[in-house]
């Protein structure tokens, strides 16, 4: 079990390094670029914003790679539904949703409420509502 939750940490963070390195490379040839407009070098100005464009199409390609392997396991979950029910009958309204549909407010639900969870909780515990209050000990891991 220990191994597969290393996969899956691996395959979660598989690019994060690259993209990383990327936008730390375009601010250190950004910042190098303001350098060469402050002292009036243009041709030392005209080698970084190449440099640059290179560096940004890098980090372009990397982040739709990245993209691109967060949407396959969708995909095949999406998939793998829709072998079994290719509609799912809303209980109250009777319904019909396509699976895909279904996935994708589902999906947009689940995230929104990630969003806004932590605002809601912050400002119950303001409240001081049991259950929403801060304890003043924080665990460091």
């Amino acid at each position: 079990m220990t191994k597969v939750s290393e996969l899956l940490k691996l395959l979660n963070n598989l690019h994060t390094k690259k993209i990383q390195h990327f936008k730390e490379r375009y601010q250190e040839l950004d910042d190098l670029s303001n350098v060469a407009v402050e002292i009036g070098d243009a041709a030392a100005y005209k080698s970084l914003q190449a440099e640059m464009k290179e560096v940004f199409f890098d980090y372009l390609t990397v982040v739709v790679v990245d993209s691109v392997y967060k949407l396959v396991p969708h995909v095949l979950i999406i998939w793998i539904i829709s072998l079994k029910w290719q509609n799912v009958t809303v209980p109250i309204l009777n319904w019909q949703v396509n699976i895909l549909g279904a996935y994708l407010v589902s999906y947009l639900i689940y995230n929104v409420g990630q969003l806004l969870a932590n605002p809601i909780k912050s400002r119950l515990s303001k409240l001081g509502i049991p259950g929403f209050i801060r304890s003043s000990v924080t665990n460091k891991i």
